[in-house]
């Protein structure tokens, strides 16, 4: 849901090269293709809220796919809409998909987890999206219920989580002063999950838990076998 919500709330680095697999013992032996999770899974495979300190949350919950329009891309080029759709889990086949809130002690603005599983290569080829998206997309605009949001997009160093990740940040104007989401996205296996930390006026820590995005993917790269 990150167009939604920036439209309401208001990093373009490719993963290190992986070491070339070890050749079959079996050349005859087809590949192990990842299996698909359900929604409900990605639920079971979710950060359990009563472990994380000063957590004041509610569990994931199955996230269906969004059929309203109410929030309209309207301008930018293309790259942009690409990397929010994809980022978003917007995509044809829609994938299974889980959301979880996150708001702690003293922290007003909170975060979120967009966790999504997709079948044969989905999961590739939506974090290639948001990627490819993050090379030149700087700058959108969204028509929300809220009004209009203008979102310039910095894209971060790369962190390494998974088996790929990137990080980027969108800035927008609001009343209370500038609102900075900061997103992490991260495939492992068949999944991607997206993580997001607002702040608004520079008063919070933007960044989302390191040590949460950790455990969450170790959970997932689990409940994939």
């Amino acid at each position: 849901m990150l167009a939604a919500s920036v439209a309401v709330t208001a990093s373009g680095c490719a993963a290190d090269p992986q070491l070339a697999a070890p050749a079959s013992a079996s050349p005859s032996a087809p590949a192990r293709v990842a299996r698909q999770l359900t929604a409900e899974e990605l639920v079971e495979a979710a950060l359990p809220v009563d472990a994380i300190p000063n957590l004041i949350g509610e569990p994931a919950s199955v996230l269906h796919p969004r059929t309203d329009t109410k929030t309209k891309y309207t301008s930018g080029p293309p790259a942009c809409r690409q990397m929010l759709d994809a980022a978003d889990g917007q995509q044809k086949p829609a994938p299974a998909a889980a959301f979880q809130p996150f708001n702690w002690k003293g922290d007003i603005y909170g975060g979120s987890s967009l966790l999504t599983s997709y079948k044969g290569s989905g999961a590739k080829e939506a974090f290639a999206k948001v990627r490819g998206g993050l090379k030149t997309c700087r700058y959108f605009e969204l028509q929300g219920p809220a009004g209009l949001y203008k979102g310039t997009v910095t894209v971060l160093p790369a962190p390494r989580f998974g088996d790929e990740a990137v990080r980027f940040e969108i800035t927008a104007p609001v009343k209370l002063g500038p609102s900075v989401t900061e997103y992490t996205v991260v495939r492992t296996g068949n999944t991607v999950v997206r993580f997001s930390k607002l702040s608004i006026a520079g008063h919070d820590v933007r960044a989302f838990p390191p040590a949460l995005i950790t455990e969450q993917v170790t959970r997932l790269q689990k409940a994939q076998g």
